[in-house]
């Protein structure tokens, strides 16, 4: 059992290590606990492209989600909707925040009920190839402060 326990750390310390030495480096990533019945939530982060060349994130994915897609929130005529995004480029040396609001990666089809405290795996794939696996919190957040998507 102590083995397992080390090597489960050893596994954790790998990967946080592996996506951290990437060219890209994810921060501050958190989803949204959304109400019980809700089929769609949304993953925020800082995307911190620290290359000497543009980065372009291209898909997403999560075995706790049918579908993941990107998303920006977009204001036309007064309404707020949608868009999906085909990609998203960070600049060399930049970040990208996905926040409420602005972009995000809309996590369709949930397999599982998820409440705060809970994680979430989730593979952003980059057109250069590279993946990153990361564990995403699960948290309680403000309506107050914080666009909802409730028109999904």
């Amino acid at each position: 059992m102590k083995l397992l326990k080390f090597l489960a750390v050893l596994v954790i310390l790998f990967t946080q290590f592996a996506w951290a030495t990437q060219s890209v480096q994810i921060t501050e990533q958190w989803i949204r606990e959304a109400p019980p019945n809700a089929k769609v939530l949304a993953a925020f982060m800082i995307i911190d492209n620290q290359s000497a060349e543009s980065q372009t994130l291209v898909a997403a994915s999560s075995p706790d989600f049918e579908r993941t897609e990107i998303h920006q929130t977009i204001e036309h005529d007064g309404m707020m909707h949608m868009e999906k995004q085909e990609q998203l480029v960070i600049e060399s040396k930049q970040q990208l925040m996905l926040k409420p609001g602005s972009y995000h990666l809309m996590l369709m089809g949930i397999k599982r009920p998820l409440h705060a405290g809970d994680e979430v795996e989730l593979t952003l794939k980059f057109a250069n190839g590279e993946e990153l696996v990361i564990k995403t919190p699960v948290r309680k957040s403000s309506l107050s402060k914080e666009s909802t998507h409730n028109h999904h």
